[in-house]
């Protein structure tokens, strides 16, 4: 490895006597060890305001060397191309990569690394004012962060010319003001370039999810101003309308009856229309509940460690647990109450036909756990490709892209080992990614192994993988417990070690458990 020294002004010294990755680490286990016991009001104010300083000196000098990073890795694959030795797809995938690497040091996404880099790029060449403030401590990463975004539809030359300007402002105005001067500036030196701007970002509307506090859940369109709030005003005025009678007495009635709030009557008409339902009907599609038999069936006696249930539709996905432990977990989004988790499973069950059990869309799949209840363990497969229950299996074992601080779904599942190199086809050689990092650990450079299976009947450790780059950085992954972070085994409600020595575990489908007894009975009444 060379040993080089990353200046203040990006240039490196190799006959520097210290490296910069040791003064670094000094400098970081200086500040761990330090103490604010005995300091004045005075001085702790002064000690916040100097760590913001140097917070601000850190991110310049992080965006130096991720730009210099990626830079050098760029240059190797562009000399690759003009060699030949490269076509432009396999480029483009190193160069993504190279972009990858620097998502597992600064411990984020690849999407938020993306950004990084690009952050960086323009910090080092486009604006060396913001640049300076920057490494002085004056403004944030983040303000920082705003003249990039703010400035990026312009060309090189007028964007020095808006750094130039906007340096008077960086350390005076607001978030919300700087960015409001940024955008004055851009409108000032090309007005086309916003436009440009603008029907660019026409082409990148769409529709998104994610998790809210207490059971909720975001919905988010994006799209041009004038769709969205037509859109919206459509609902309110539908809302308006429902307060007018129709003479139908029925109808009237109904309605004063509704006690809902506008908000309320708003999302419930808007998620209704989305999803096709008529006005009540519960919501058909697959949500995976994972949760205990006590959670699911009060009163019923869970049996000893064994077969965990899942239920596709508001899928009750449920496990064996210790009387008592009433836990749920919904994969992706995170925990919610037993009660809810009931009331979702039963509004299914409250409209199915009697003589026809699968109409109230509940079903339910045995999945098993380890002893512990730490992990799941299951099925190989002999097929090149995961399909079906194994696909289905590695999913919920994994819950989203494995790669260390990826919170990107797993869109795909993979070989840890490739096919083509002897990789079986089989839970333990099974990994949930997203589709960026699938492609790239197939890059030069990359490998994957598997540390351990997860399948070892008696307990043992959860399935690990660790994943190598090119410039010899490890991370590991261990599969999360069925009942995400925080929690301990399926059911249980204390944490605490793992049973140690040799447990009786029940085999797959010779018994059913107390919960599916139970179930058989509810639908055959």
């Amino acid at each position: 490895m060379t040993e080089t020294t990353v200046r203040g002004s990006g240039e490196c010294d190799a006959s520097s006597e210290a490296r910069l990755p040791d003064a670094l680490a000094a400098s970081l286990a200086a500040l761990g060890a330090a103490s604010v016991d005995g300091l004045g009001e005075a001085e702790l104010l002064e000690v916040v305001a100097l760590l913001e300083s140097t917070k601000g000196a850190a991110s310049a000098l992080q965006a130096r060397a991720t730009e210099r990073f990626v830079e050098q890795r760029d240059g190797l694959v562009s000399a690759a191309v003009a060699r030949e030795e490269l076509s432009d797809r396999q480029a483009s995938l190193q160069r993504r990569a190279a972009r990858s690497e620097v998502a597992l040091a600064r411990r984020v996404s690849p999407g938020q690394a993306d950004r990084h880099v690009g952050v960086a790029r323009a910090l080092v060449h486009e604006l060396p004012c913001t640049m300076a403030a920057l490494t002085a401590g004056q403004i944030s990463e983040w303000r920082a962060t705003i003249v990039v975004r703010e400035t990026a539809c312009l060309a090189a030359a007028d964007r020095l010319e808006a750094d130039r300007r906007l340096s008077g402002c960086l350390t005076t105005l607001g978030d919300q003001g700087l960015s409001r001067a940024a955008h004055r500036v851009c409108a000032d030196l090309d007005q086309a370039a916003l436009v440009e701007r603008r029907r660019r970002a026409a082409a990148s509307r769409r529709v998104g999810v994610r998790p809210a506090p207490d059971g909720m859940a975001w919905l988010s369109v994006l799209g041009p101003v004038a769709e969205v709030v037509g859109a919206y005003a459509a609902l309110r005025s539908a809302e308006r309308g429902r307060h007018v009678a129709t003479g139908d007495a029925r109808v009237d009635a109904e309605r004063a009856a509704d006690e809902r709030g506008e908000g309320a009557w708003l999302a419930d008409t808007a998620l209704e229309l989305l999803s096709g339902r008529a006005e009540g009907q519960p919501q058909p599609v697959e949500v995976a509940l994972v949760m205990s038999e006590a959670a699911l069936l009060p009163g019923v006696a869970p049996a000893s460690d064994g077969p965990a249930s899942v239920a596709p539709a508001s899928v009750a996905q449920t496990s064996v647990a210790p009387a008592g432990g009433e836990q749920v977990e919904v994969p992706g989004f995170g925990a919610m109450p037993p009660e809810t988790a009931r009331e979702m499973v039963l509004r299914l069950l409250d409209g199915a036909d009697a003589d026809d059990a699968a109409s109230s869309g509940v079903w339910l799949r045995r999945l098993w756990t380890s002893p512990g209840g730490h992990e799941l363990v299951a099925m190989d497969s002999t097929r090149r490709l995961f399909h079906g229950g194994l696909r289905r299996f590695v999913e919920l074992r994994d819950q989203g892209c494995r790669v260390p601080w990826c919170d990107a779904p797993a869109r795909q599942v993979d070989h840890v080992e490739a096919f083509a190199r002897g990789g079986e086809t089989s839970a333990a050689n099974g990994l949930g990614v997203c589709q960026r990092h699938n492609l790239d650990k197939e890059q030069p450079g990359w490998s994957a192994e598997v540390l351990a299976s997860g399948l070892d009947p008696g307990g043992g450790r959860p399935h690990e993988v660790v994943l190598s780059t090119p410039t010899g950085v490890e991370s590991r992954s261990l599969a999360p417990p069925p009942l995400g972070h925080g929690r301990g085994a399926i059911g249980q409600v204390s944490t605490g070690p793992v049973p140690a020595g040799p447990m009786e575990v029940s085999h797959p489908d010779v018994l059913w458990s107390p919960l599916e007894v139970r179930l058989g009975e509810l639908f055959a009444a």
